[in-house]
């Protein structure tokens, strides 16, 4: 459980990032088991992404200053394991300014893993926030 637990923080510091600065995308790549998959389902419709699709979605949104900071850390968690699966229902918070005292959203990450050579990876990550 500790590895499922670093590999989820790792995720959360890797799209982590302050104003002046930019996220360490490039090490998400390595943290999921082939292209990965990502997606939003906050919106009106699902919004999918390859690892590579993601990071380059976001680093277009911060060089058009759409984003200019984001935070989002885990407040809480549920794993289940099964031999070689898992999944993780992560609560988060999101701020634009980790000194804000409210999240701009709160939601819930649904994180796949697999064990692979005694490593594990995830495979997916589907998310959707709260509504009001």
């Amino acid at each position: 459980m500790q590895e499922l637990d670093e590999l989820t923080r790792q995720l959360y510091s890797c799209v982590c990032f302050n104003k002046g600065e930019k996220p360490e995308l490039e090490k998400l790549k390595p943290l999921f088991f082939g292209s990965g998959r990502l997606i939003n389902n906050s919106g009106t419709e699902p919004q999918e992404y390859t690892v590579a699709q993601f990071s380059e979605n976001v680093m277009k949104k911060i060089s058009e200053n759409v984003i200019e900071a984001f935070q989002e850390k885990e407040v809480a968690s549920k794993t289940e394991v099964f031999g070689k699966v898992a999944h993780r229902f992560s609560t988060y918070e999101a701020r634009f300014d980790e000194a804000s005292p409210a999240p701009f959203a709160v939601g819930v990450n649904c994180i796949q893993f697999i064990q692979v050579d005694g490593k594990w990876l995830i495979t997916s990550m589907a998310w959707d926030d709260e509504t009001k």
